[in-house]
């Protein structure tokens, strides 16, 4: 089952795309489903690439903060530097730990061992520099 704020923004999903209840309920059964209160993560990362596809677009950017408070201190500034260079790039978690997970095997960046995500900070500063540069050689 997931969260509450999961189902909070399938349903601001659903209206930003203007879907009917009708849709919605056969969007569900695409994956199936009879209800937001069934998904689970797998389906509902599925219901949201659908309504990606349908146009829908977060307007917040609070969707790249990450909880960093009950980390180490030294992990807790790996993780902000991090946070920055998300936003800088105009990024989201969901990247970073799809790096974390091909290179490292772990789900998420804040799984990390320390050596680790000092690791991933310096492969995402060599990423956001070679971006820079090719942005500044474009203009």
């Amino acid at each position: 089952m997931i969260d509450n704020g999961k189902k909070a923004v399938i349903h601001i999903a659903k209206a930003q795309v203007g879907m009917s209840n009708e849709e919605y309920r056969d969007l569900l059964s695409s994956v199936g489903v009879a209800s937001s209160v069934d998904l689970d993560n797998k389906t509902f990362g599925q219901v949201m690439s659908r309504f990606e596809q349908l146009g829908f677009r977060t307007t917040s950017k609070t969707r790249s903060k990450r909880k960093v408070g009950n980390l180490p201190k030294g992990k807790k500034q790996l993780m902000k530097k991090l946070e920055a260079i998300i936003l800088d790039m105009d990024l989201t978690w969901a990247y970073v730990d799809g790096i974390a997970k091909k290179r490292f095997k772990v789900d998420a960046a804040q799984w990390l061992d320390g050596e680790d995500l000092f690791k991933l900070v310096q492969m995402m500063v060599i990423h956001q520099k070679r971006q820079n540069k090719k942005t500044a050689k474009e203009a």
